[in-house]
């Protein structure tokens, strides 16, 4: 995929007069934005939006989706999973780059002739393609090996991910959460059933994809609403010790219907024609005047056709909000919820099992006066202190000491293989 990507890239601009070209097409055109400091969170893309959107997308892709954390515990130790994740950060960091410069290619190759303008393609998501056969469909194999990249790295993601979501629904929903004893014959057999049925779940979500504006967009919309409730509840086992499961079942479920009516509202909103896009997300500025003769190009400007019908969808303000806060608005409300709720019958934190709580926390309080920080550092030095049970289990060597009472994965230490 990095090959067929990046031999595509150069062929393209050089064919447009190399990177200064580029750059200087994209800059003066008002395509390059590094540094949009609007604090207006209904706009679509700022510093700030961009900032702490991605902050919380890469963190509970990485920190706590099931398919990156099999990954964590197929290693033997700690030191060689942290070791994968800078390689991965080096590797995803250096296709993002490519990336961005391929979508700045692109624009210098059609500046002065907008395919979609000119009816060849009828959304964006289809002009990277477009200009993959029309720069290099004459090479043989070319085409073929970018559409074989694509599809192999889109395969990966799709199989790891059907694959986890089978493994954690047999053994957190089936056997912990129903308490269903199978047997290991009956739990291959039935992995392969789950996976084929999200399989043709996800299947038939992709015919929703038409309705959203972009790809791109839809990737990171989904996984800001998917994973930023499951950061927050991570979030509010691994910081908060008087937390508790309700709290945090009922953080998560009203953190998840919270952003999907979000999500989903501005969806509609942009389909009903209530979402002032102008204001928030305005288009860039086209043209057609130098396309090839062989494509049918219509000079006059379209007449924006309005629908003079009013609308019925009650449009609410927070529809307006950029898809890119979705994940930091739901793991912090998924968070404050879930630590709310909890004080209705709150975890005894001197009976809870220190190794749930992150060692990390004090580094949270180094604002507070040093009086309210040292009770907050001794309310967190007890966590754990009546715990004489599981205390004595593991230094017999128990994983999990206590059956039944926490579900957590065991890290070894870095001498210790699994």
């Amino acid at each position: 995929m990095f090959g067929s990507f990046l031999a595509i890239i150069i062929v393209g601009s050089n064919a447009v007069g190399g990177a200064s070209v580029v750059f200087d097409r994209n800059y003066q055109e008002g395509r390059v934005q590094l540094f949009n400091f609007n604090p207006d969170i209904r706009q679509r893309h700022t510093v700030w939006g961009v900032f702490f959107g991605s902050f919380f997308l890469w963190l509970s892709i990485y920190g706590t989706n099931q398919a990156q954390v099999q990954r964590y515990l197929t290693v033997k130790k700690k030191s060689q999973a942290v070791t994968a994740l800078w390689l991965n950060a080096i590797g995803i960091g250096s296709l993002l780059l490519l990336c961005g410069y391929a979508g700045m290619v692109v624009y210098a190759f059609y500046h002065d002739c907008d395919p979609i303008k000119s009816k060849q393609v009828k959304s964006k998501d289809q002009i990277f393609p477009l200009f993959v056969m029309q720069l290099m469909g004459d090479y043989p194999g070319i085409p073929g090996l970018f559409v074989a990249g694509v599809f192999s790295g889109a395969l990966s993601t799709v199989s790891s991910g059907l694959n986890s979501l089978a493994a954690v629904c047999l053994t957190d929903c089936l056997q912990l959460g129903c308490n269903i004893k199978i047997s290991e014959e009956k739990k291959t057999l039935l992995t392969k059933l789950l996976a084929l049925v999200f399989g043709l779940i996800s299947f038939g979500i992709v015919f929703m994809v038409k309705y959203l504006p972009g790809v791109l967009m839809a990737a990171i919309g989904i996984f800001g609403m998917v994973g930023g409730p499951v950061l927050g509840a991570f979030s509010l086992g691994m910081f908060v010790p008087f937390a508790n499961s309700i709290g945090a079942f009922i953080g998560m479920l009203f953190s998840l219907v919270f952003t999907f009516w979000w999500g989903f509202g501005q969806i509609i909103s942009v389909q009903t024609m209530t979402y002032d896009s102008a204001r928030f997300s305005p288009k860039m500025n086209t043209t057609v005047i130098n396309c090839p003769q062989s494509w049918y190009v219509n000079d006059t400007i379209p007449v924006q056709t309005t629908n003079t019908e009013p609308s019925h969808f009650l449009h609410l303000g927070l529809y307006d909000v950029s898809y890119m806060w979705y994940g930091p608005v739901s793991t912090i409300l998924c968070f404050l919820v879930g630590i709310l709720c909890s004080f209705i019958r709150p975890q005894d934190h001197k009976q809870l099992d220190a190794r749930l709580i992150s060692p990390g926390c004090s580094i949270f309080f180094f604002w507070l006066p040093k009086k309210t920080r040292n009770k907050i550092l001794n309310y967190y030095n007890e966590v754990g202190s009546e715990d004489v049970e599981d205390t004595n289990e593991h230094k017999n060597g128990a994983v999990f000491p206590k059956s039944g009472s926490i579900n957590v994965a065991y890290i070894p230490s870095e001498n210790t293989d699994m």
